[in-house]
């Protein structure tokens, strides 16, 4: 059967492998030390391209290549600050590594408790549309930010109304977002990827999600529905008229209306597929399609199923693929739990899931490196634990020192003394036992924790997509804490500093031409023409906006919510700034009354304002921006000039 859709919504991006030759190795960069190869340059410039094995543009190299340097000097100059050491930091790190091990660890609990799960979302069809932003495979700490970045530009966008389908065929790397406007249709459990499902699951309909990570990149999701399975597979006929087999979308057209005047006409819906269809897989069988997924049917099949009986069949509709007409014949319910349960078991054992829990992860880690125990060992620390150890007040005495090994795990030892340590620091309140029942309890937990953190910290070693997102978390949270240390803090408490700034730059900000001007916003029941006159009565008496407004109100006799009545706004307006004040085209006097709804508006332009500089206050926005590019200009002209670094330019010039 000819696949309808291309539902592989959230496919892998392939990166293009770069063949090497002899120089590929040799050094293109080094900055402070440490060296860069030029297959190392190769591909941190290609992964930043979108297209794969895009020709080498060698003015964007050089580009590239300024702005890498820059990085790895920051990088250099937050190193040697000790900026990468610091509590607040590594606290930050040690955090982050925590959500990201976790699935890694122990993220599958229970085996039993995920298939429990996995069961009861198949009872509910969701409809969700989303936004991607790609993440190129090692990517750099900036190339995560800037993802991060637009995808939250993106989301801001989002839910302050602006149309997610357009954002989407705007701003999504998904290639099918170009034709579907992000819309995933409807899915459901173990269809996607489980960051990406777990985040459908718990959604509310309507709701849009913050960024969330997943290894294609970070997705900004929208729910549109949720509502109960109405099948677990359905078997459907379907008759398709595909545009790219016939010369144009009317002749389709007038196909399917053909095909459907004969269904009108009494004819038998299987000699009809099998004489109109284009999907040639099934119209030998009458157009039947047997046993489908929700997530092999496109949205627009499920659309009609709903509102069209078993057994009988749709009115033509299009899609993206073509002209459709759509029979339901069977809907098979959701089996019981106890026939699926090992079919999901299955399908959930390939993802992060798999973990059951800490133990199951400890005794994987025991397999892999290899684990080795002498219990006999324990009866020394037996002999030297007491009973001060339920009031949790022992302490080892002082002369014990062996140092017998009680366990191995690959390279790290566990000595008897570390077992006295271990329950001298873990010890607690608690009810008397059997001294060599509580030691061998304290043993079990040492060894759990000692085995889950020799895995643990291995986890880089073996999976290294998560020693790149490490890494680029690490750098990324160096490259934040440095900048904002030269940066966007300094341009913030340096206000000595931005004032000569501004003062040194200040014809940058003018205003251009303004209206000095007030709106008058009136009622349907005030009278206009009372107001004007009170208006240039006022303005040559020089009264104030709200003297004005008080008197209006008088000769119109509203005592009561005067400001709802009668409402003003004065400011100094540039071109485009108000419709209303633009219509007046910067002409001193009262303007004409103008409609606008149920209201009316008269524009009073008192004088117009030459061009003049701007105030710090009226600037201050864009000024701080410019200051803060200025000293980050400063800044990398000092890093350039404090660590050494060298282009080895005839390596470079080789790069084609």
């Amino acid at each position: 059967m000819k696949r309808l859709t291309s539902i592989l919504l959230l496919s892998i991006v392939c990166l293009s492998a770069y063949s090497q030759n002899e120089t590929n190795n040799d050094v293109v960069l080094t900055v402070d030390g440490e060296s860069i190869t030029k297959q190392e340059f190769i591909d941190l410039y290609q992964r930043n391209n979108t297209t794969p094995n895009k020709v080498i543009d060698k003015q964007d190299l050089r580009e590239y290549l300024d702005l890498f340097i820059n990085y790895k000097l920051k990088l250099q100059e937050a190193k040697a600050l000790g900026m990468d050491t610091t509590k607040v930091l590594t606290d930050e790190i040690e955090q982050y590594r925590k959500q990201l091990t976790a699935p890694y660890i122990n993220d599958a609990a229970i085996t039993e408790q995920l298939v429990e799960e996995a069961y009861d979302r198949l009872k509910y069809f969701v409809r969700a549309s989303h936004i991607l932003i790609n993440i190129p495979a090692n990517a750099t700490p900036a190339d995560t930010l800037a993802a991060y970045n637009k995808a939250l530009d993106i989301h801001k966008k989002a839910i302050k109304g602006e149309d997610f389908a357009k954002l989407a065929e705007k701003n999504s790397d998904d290639p099918s977002a170009k034709e579907n406007k992000g819309d995933l249709g409807y899915f459901t459990s173990m269809t996607m990827i489980y960051p990406f499902e777990q985040a459908c699951y718990t959604m509310n309909v309507g709701e849009i999600s913050m960024p969330i990570r997943t290894s294609f990149g970070f997705h900004i999701i929208k729910l549109v529905e949720r509502k109960p399975a109405t099948f677990y597979t359905a078997d459907v006929a379907h008759i398709w008229i595909n545009p790219k087999e016939h010369d144009s979308t009317t002749n389709c057209k007038l196909i399917i209306d053909e095909a459907y005047a004969k269904l009108q006409s009494g004819g038998r819906f299987d000699e009809i597929a099998k004489n109109y269809s284009d999907d040639k897989r099934s119209s030998e069988s009458g157009g039947l399609l047997k046993g489908q997924r929700l997530n092999n049917l496109p949205v627009e099949y499920i659309l009609q199923m709903q509102d069209v009986a078993l057994g009988s069949y749709s009115k033509p509709f299009e899609s993206s693929f073509g002209w459709h007409i759509v029979k339901p014949i069977a809907y098979n319910p959701l089996p019981p739990l106890t026939e699926l349960s090992k079919t999901i078991e299955k399908r959930i054992s390939g993802d992060v899931r798999s973990y059951r829990t800490i133990e199951a992860f400890a005794q994987k880690t025991k397999s892999e490196y290899g684990f080795s125990e002498n219990l006999t060992k324990l009866k020394a620390v037996e002999a030297i634990v007491t009973d001060s150890v339920f009031s949790a007040t022992w302490s080892m005495p002082e002369d014990f020192n062996h140092q017998e090994e009680i366990f191995r795990i690959g390279d790290y030892s566990f000595t008897q003394r570390d077992l006295a340590e271990y329950i001298e620091k873990n010890q607690q309140k608690e009810t008397p036992m059997y001294i060599p029942a509580l030691v061998f309890k304290a043993y079990k937990a040492a060894v759990l924790d000692a085995v889950v953190s020799y895995g643990d910290k291995r986890l880089e070693n073996k999976h290294p997509e998560l020693k790149t997102q490490m890494d680029d978390f690490r750098n990324g949270v160096l490259i934040f804490a440095i900048t904002d240390k030269y940066v966007w803090n300094r341009s913030i408490v340096d206000t000595v500093g931005l004032e000569q700034f501004y003062n040194k730059e200040s014809q940058k900000y003018m205003w251009n031409k303004r209206s000095n001007a007030t709106i008058w916003t009136l009622d349907t029941n005030i009278n206009a023409d009372k107001a004007i006159k009170v208006i240039e009565k006022g303005m040559k008496k020089k009264w104030t906006n709200i003297k004005i407004q008080e008197e209006i109100a008088n000769k119109c006799d509203i005592d009561t919510n005067i400001e709802k009545h009668i409402k003003f706004v004065w400011n100094k307006f540039e071109q485009g700034d108000n419709k209303m004040v633009d219509k007046s085209n910067q002409k001193v006097g009262i303007g004409n009354i103008i409609s606008e709804g149920n209201k009316k508006c008269i524009v009073v332009v008192h004088s117009i304002v030459e061009p003049e500089v701007k105030t710090l206050p009226e600037c201050k926005g864009i000024a701080t921006s410019d200051y803060q590019e200025f000293l980050e200009k400063q800044w990398i002209k000092d890093l350039r000039s404090k660590y050494p670094y060298k282009v080895n330019e005839q390596v470079f010039d080789s790069i084609k």
